[in-house]
């Protein structure tokens, strides 16, 4: 897992770099000679050097009582404030390399604006993974951090429609990945928690690193309001202030509700890749939908933040 720099709290220009070091200490040694025999003085309280402190053990799985709790507490605290909620969700722990909690991960959801993903990886992979210069590259943060509708249309129709969602299937192993009935709306691509989680490593681990680097660098600079006025700090952003993370978000509202998902790599390092996708029913307002989503989050919050689940 190669390390990043993602922003903190709520401002998404703030960078971490993290650093771990190692030291040894080694007694001194008997002075050299082959006639001495010059005793040595005894070794007194406070002089005797301690003995080393033994490691950490290695993080663990979560078991699957750990797992069953923490997907409860997420269905419960979304469904607290919004009853009747739709929750799909997929957390990832990459350190020990296994799901650390999920709910229906393998059920589609709606993605919005999350598709956005789908469609920088497509513009870069035709591009030969080489960054565009000057508007273009422009156009592309604005897409990431600021959610840009417009740009997601251009490039869109630009870069092949719905061939972007089969490329990307085809490019990262997707097996939840479904174009959108209607070819002008990239917003009703759907897909599963688990590919999304799929997405994201394959962003930070195999795709190029100066083109990982650019999308990662963008999500973590997430602006506080997206371009189209919306309030896009919810779910990780608000559970997790004081974290390190790089997000997209998505939201709208569709005829039989109001989709709301939070995406991202998250934690030290980005240790984890969370996506939490939400249904929600018909009539519910913007703002419980995104207070539900972040408390779903904030049952999450004290495990991604480096304590572990109880």
């Amino acid at each position: 897992m190669k390390p990043r720099a993602l922003a903190v709290g709520l401002s998404a220009a703030v960078l971490i770099a993290v650093g771990v070091t190692a030291a040894a200490h080694h007694p001194p040694g008997e002075p050299a000679g082959h006639a001495t025999t010059t005793a040595r003085a005894p070794y007194s309280a406070g002089v005797l050097a301690r003995p080393a402190e033994p490691a950490a053990p290695p993080p663990t799985p979560a078991s699957p009582r750990e797992q069953a709790n923490l997907a409860a507490a997420v269905s419960d605290a979304v469904n607290e404030v919004v009853p009747g909620t739709d929750i799909g969700l997929a957390v990832y722990d990459r350190t020990t390399e296994s799901m650390l909690t999920s709910i229906n991960p393998d059920e589609q959801f709606y993605t919005a604006s999350v598709m956005k993903l789908l469609i920088v990886t497509e513009v870069l992979r035709q591009a030969g993974w080489r960054l565009p210069a000057g508007e273009d590259r422009t156009e592309l943060q604005v897409m990431l951090s600021g959610s840009a509708d417009w740009v997601a249309n251009v490039l869109w129709n630009r870069h092949g429609g719905t061939e972007i969602d089969r490329n990307a299937a085809h490019l990262m192993g997707l097996t939840g990945t479904t174009p959108p009935t209607d070819p002008e709306q990239w917003e009703m691509t759907r897909m599963t928690p688990r590919d999304i989680v799929t997405v994201y490593d394959y962003i930070d681990e195999k795709m190029p690193a100066t083109a990982g680097d650019f999308v990662l660098d963008a999500l973590a600079r997430t602006t506080r309001i997206a371009l189209d006025g919306f309030d896009q700090h919810f779910g990780i952003p608000a559970a997790l202030p004081n974290t390190a993370w790089a997000i997209k978000q998505g939201w709208m509202e569709i005829d039989n509700g109001v989709v709301l998902n939070t995406t991202g790599v998250v934690g030290t390092g980005g240790r984890y890749i969370v996506a939490l996708f939400t249904l929600q029913p018909d009539g519910t307002g913007f703002d419980s939908a995104s207070e539900a989503v972040t408390a779903g989050m904030a049952a999450l919050a004290p495990t991604l933040a480096g304590r572990p689940p109880r």
